[in-house]
């Protein structure tokens, strides 16, 4: 035991060496190119520099987390507008301003790691400098209004620059994480998705480009006439995505409500949910449109709550009372959601997903055109999911036989196209053998 201990403590010990070995070379390497570039290309225009390099600073300052996406600031937009307009120097120089983050300090994040985020910043930010002006582009405080590369092909090399910061920040953030986690580089790639994030980096990248060019034109108080209002857009996006996270607790919390009465109902909401989204998508929505089918699905049963667990659970046949205990459930899960300002647009859907096109559902014997569309995907959605899961009373039926029930009712009880829309879905993602 205690040599597994020493073996696994060396182990460790080795991993620590091998990164603060490549921390050190990167803060090395980022040092002495920065050196070198000082001497070859010298700011013209510090009072401009240093408005940028302040407002990269606020940037990181205030920058603000998204959800499964990181933190995101101004800070790159900032350096890159520096990198296009008074070159390598001035960009790295707003770069270092940038990566001092008041949150890392307040935090006592250790001191190679901030060293390391600030070198691979410069190098980053210097390669890409380095393909600008290779592509023919010249930073405009060194050139004359019109002249070469302060016009299309000042845009295009721009825009293979920052994808050159794309790569060479992957690469050496990829290869931090590959020596922390002992994977090779390419799975790190793999596992980290680092791709997805060009496209924001390019969108930055045009936002710096529109900076430096309005900076050329009116100095370093164009600069502030253009970049603090992005600072100030930061701040009611913030609270768009604090609204976007209460939004989301207030659905998660109605869910586990609901879970905690009939723990069934957590796979059949999760289910339904996707099947509806898949649906509406397939008929036509928007994106936006088919995700509130989905949250309406997600909620579909939450009427549920008010019924008792015994009555939720039973396995014999129901009485009188608990049945209508049951078909009262959409009403009161309407009733629940329009206490919900930002729920109570789906609460319709909710109310009428028992309800069938031929008036025969429940609670109030809707019928034909009357019933929302959103609440007929949901229907089909939840009958499907409802005769492939187990119940107290019942076998799940196989999922042909429930395809051959939904067909025996399509046009009568449930709507047609909705019907053909989940068959669809269910063909192309390989659930069903034929359909």
């Amino acid at each position: 035991m205690a040599h597994l201990l020493f073996t696994h403590l060396l182990t460790i010990s080795k991993v620590l060496m091998r990164l603060r070995f490549y921390y050190s070379a990167t803060v090395l390497a980022a040092v002495l190119a920065f050196a070198w570039w000082a001497q070859a290309s010298p700011v013209r225009d510090w009072t401009s520099v240093l408005v940028l390099a302040a407002f990269a600073f606020l940037a990181e300052t205030l920058a603000f987390q998204l959800p499964l996406s990181g933190s995101v600031s101004l800070g790159f937009a900032l350096g890159f507008a520096a990198l296009l307009y008074d070159g390598p120097v001035a960009a790295s120089f707003v770069a270092l301003v940038g990566s001092v983050s008041v949150q890392d300090i307040r935090d006592h994040r250790p001191i190679d790691v901030q060293l390391f985020n600030s070198a691979q910043l410069v190098i980053s930010i210097l390669s890409a400098s380095w393909v600008y002006q290779a592509l023919g582009g010249r930073p405009l405080a060194w050139i004359a209004a019109g002249s070469p590369g302060s016009g299309a092909l000042g845009l295009g090399a721009a825009m293979v620059a920052a994808t050159a910061f794309v790569v060479v920040n992957i690469g050496l953030v990829g290869e931090a994480l590959a020596l922390r986690t002992r994977l090779s580089l390419a799975s790190v790639l793999r596992e980290q998705s680092f791709g997805s994030y060009w496209i924001s980096f390019v969108m930055l990248a045009l936002l710096g480009y529109v900076l430096a060019r309005v900076v050329h034109s009116a100095g370093w108080v164009g600069a502030v006439l253009l970049a603090a209002p992005f600072v100030i857009a930061r701040k009611t996006f913030r609270v768009y995505l604090e609204l976007s996270a209460a939004y989301a607790d207030t659905i998660r919390s109605l869910v586990q409500a609901l879970e905690a009465k009939d723990p069934y109902t957590r796979g059949h909401s999760e289910r339904v949910a996707a099947y509806s989204k898949a649906m509406a998508l397939r008929l036509g929505y928007s994106d936006a449109s088919a995700e509130r089918v989905e949250i309406a699905a997600l909620l579909h049963d939450v009427g549920k709550v008010g019924i008792p667990e015994s009555t939720l659970s039973k396995a014999g046949a129901l009485t009188p009372v608990e049945y209508e205990q049951i078909r009262q459930h959409p009403t009161k899960g309407e009733s629940v959601l329009l206490e919900v300002e930002f729920l109570a647009d789906i609460a319709p859907i909710v109310a009428a997903h028992h309800e069938r096109m031929d008036g025969t559902g429940y609670p109030c014997g809707t019928d034909g055109a009357d019933i929302p569309v959103e609440a007929r995907i949901l229907a089909v959605a939840d009958a499907f999911d409802a005769m492939t899961s187990s119940r107290p009373y019942r076998s799940a039926l196989k999922a042909d036989s429930a395809v051959i029930e939904l067909r025996s009712v399509a046009g009568s009880q449930l709507d047609e196209k909705a019907v053909d829309a989940l068959l669809s879905h269910l063909a192309e993602s390989g659930a069903l053998e034929s359909v």
